[in-house]
């Protein structure tokens, strides 16, 4: 061959030809010790100059790798390019990537796999190979997947582990500035040892897709931020948002409507178009429980509804979307809002005023309540609310409690007034109980036509709710035919002035009763009840016509002789009659 052992070192030769070169030197008569002293330090700087080049081509190919992640735009176009470098890297027959995903893991994309059963394929964070990878935050290679017991099996993973013959596997964890994104793995389909420079190798591509998927990330929140941005610009509302979102997701975009905290009157005819075009019934629970992706849109400290998307191919992808839309839809949704509220203000005041000045100004009857939103040859009942929380939010939710079509809300102080087409109170109050209803204590009244008859239904109304309050029934709901006289003379009493004045005329009889323990109260009671008559008294108590006898001669004593004669017997039943219905 002629030359040198270095020249042939410089020149790459193989070892068939640096045998030859060593059968050359021999047969020339070189002395067979140097010959085999020069051959294996040759040999030996082979090996050094081999590695090496074989390091330099890994650099030049991890580089390479490095560069062309760096430039992909989307997780679409990056994730099947780094499987496709961490098989070519390492001279893997299967390499696969994992990503975080609402609390557990996806198989995002692989090179080299013979089903579909691996790409797609969702674990838990805390069992699999893969949770062991994440968990640990490091390098941790398998000689053989089957017979590894050093972490928790999941069944799904081992059945995709056995249709794509995987037997060594190495995973290498996805990490950037502490936030763990996935995994990348890389296996073949035999026994093998994985060497420390092959962890290195792939530990450090994984370094190098952890910040290009992170840096895709960013730029597609910030491309999808600027988007948004824009619609919102171009005075696009909650529908053009939706669209907008729609057209990035892999499946179909959808608002549902929460109903009760959206502030939107739906289901209730407010004179006004709610403004929030959902698609979709509001409260569809069957709807948002098949979603593939949930994203609940909050503002002012209240869920107003929530983006829904059917259908996703991706649903990781489709999840950080929602995500980064929720903000701009709770902003579109709380805009409209505030319009609809706006519209709503005067129409609110002049429905009042038609409830509270019904004679007044130079218009028709019949223009007035147009314009209050009701419909002039239309009878009403009107309910009057004390909700026992927040106004706005009692609102909303009578609202959406199914009101019958063309009731009109509006807010009156620290109440809410509505007037309801098409039904009486009785229909009403009972309707009303039958479903789940907002809490709050309610009066009603009706059914009336015509501001003056719909005006004393609603002072009618105002008094059953000013009783109930006074009767300490709080949350209930009564007609003014149900509580009758009582809404009339309680009217301007306070319950602790009906405490006070309960305790001022039956003092004496409440104080021998807790001595005594004899129920006195509850015999006068029921003689009054009874027309002063003692047998059907007694027989109502349940006690001898002499016993009776014996409590009233007491109650005498108590009360004084006048007591069964009016007007204090009436002031007396009367009293105690309101102190019943107070419980």
């Amino acid at each position: 061959m002629g030359g040198s052992w270095v020249e042939l070192l410089l020149a790459g030769a193989s070892l068939t030809d640096l045998d030859r070169y060593r059968e050359e030197l021999l047969g020339a008569g070189t002395t067979p010790e140097d010959v085999e002293r020069e051959a294996g330090a040759a040999l030996r700087v082979k090996v050094l100059l081999d590695e090496g080049r074989r390091r330099a081509a890994e650099q030049a190919l991890l580089s390479d790798a490095a560069e062309r992640l760096a430039g992909a735009r989307s997780t679409d176009e990056l994730l099947p390019a780094v499987t496709g470098w961490a098989r070519r890297l390492l001279d893997a027959d299967l390499a696969y990537v994992g990503l975080a995903h609402d609390g557990g893991f996806v198989m995002a994309a692989a090179q080299g796999a013979r089903t579909g059963r691996l790409q797609g394929l969702r674990l838990p964070a805390a069992v699999g190979f893969t949770g062991t990878v994440v968990a640990g935050g490091h390098p941790v290679g398998l000689r053989s997947y089957a017979t590894e017991d050093g972490f928790r099996h999941h069944p799904a993973a081992d059945t995709a582990a056995m249709e794509e013959d995987i037997h060594a596997l190495l995973g290498v964890p996805l990490a950037r500035r502490g936030r763990m994104l996935g995994a990348l793995f890389v296996s073949r389909r035999r026994e093998h040892r994985f060497t420390d420079r092959e962890v290195g190798l792939l530990s450090a591509l994984a370094a190098h897709a952890a910040a290009a998927l992170d840096h895709a990330e960013l730029e597609l929140a910030v491309r999808r931020h600027e988007r948004l941005t824009q619609v919102l610009l171009r005075g696009g509302g909650l529908d053009a948002l939706v669209q907008e979102i729609g057209q990035e997701a892999s499946g179909d975009v959808l608002f549902v409507d929460s109903g009760v905290d959206s502030g939107v009157d739906s289901g209730v005819d407010s004179g006004v178009d709610s403004g929030v075009e959902s698609g979709v019934g509001s409260g569809d629970a069957e709807l948002v429980e098949r979603a593939a992706c949930v994203r609940a849109v909050s503002a002012a400290g209240s869920v107003r509804g929530s983006l829904v998307a059917i259908g996703s191919r991706d649903v990781r992808g489709d999840q950080a979307l929602l995500e980064r839309a929720a903000p701009f839809v709770a902003l579109a949704v709380t805009a409209e809002t505030a319009v609809a509220d706006a519209t709503r203000v005067p129409q609110d005041v002049l429905l009042l005023d038609l409830l509270t000045r019904p004679a007044s100004g130079p218009l028709t009857p019949r223009q007035r309540m147009r314009n209050a939103g009701l419909d002039p040859s239309a009878s009403y009942c009107v309910l009057v609310a004390e909700p026992d929380g927040d106004r706005q939010r009692a609102r909303r939710e009578f609202a959406a409690c199914g009101l019958p079509p063309g009731t009109v809300l509006a807010p009156c102080g620290t109440r809410l007034v509505a007037l309801v087409p098409g039904t009486t109170p009785e229909e009403l109050l009972e309707q009303w109980e039958g479903r789940g209803t907002p809490a709050a204590t309610i009066g009603v009244s009706g059914p009336a036509t015509g501001p003056e008859h719909l005006a004393r239904c609603h002072h009618d109304a105002e008094l059953t709710l000013g009783a109930l309050l006074t009767l300490g029934r709080r949350g209930q709901a009564a007609s003014a035919d149900r509580l009758g006289l009582y809404r009339v003379l309680l009217s301007h009493t306070g319950r602790r002035e009906l405490r006070a004045q309960y305790e001022q005329l039956l003092g004496p009889v409440l104080r021998e009763q807790r001595q005594r323990g004899l129920p006195l109260v509850e015999t006068l009671q029921a003689y009054l009840d009874h027309g002063c008559r003692a047998t059907p008294a007694a027989r109502a108590l349940h006690i001898h016509v002499n016993t009776l006898y014996q409590r009233l001669a007491g109650l005498d004593d108590l009360l004084g002789a006048d007591w069964r004669e009016p007007p204090r017997s009436v002031d007396l039943q009367l009293l105690l009659r309101v102190h019943s219905e107070r419980g």
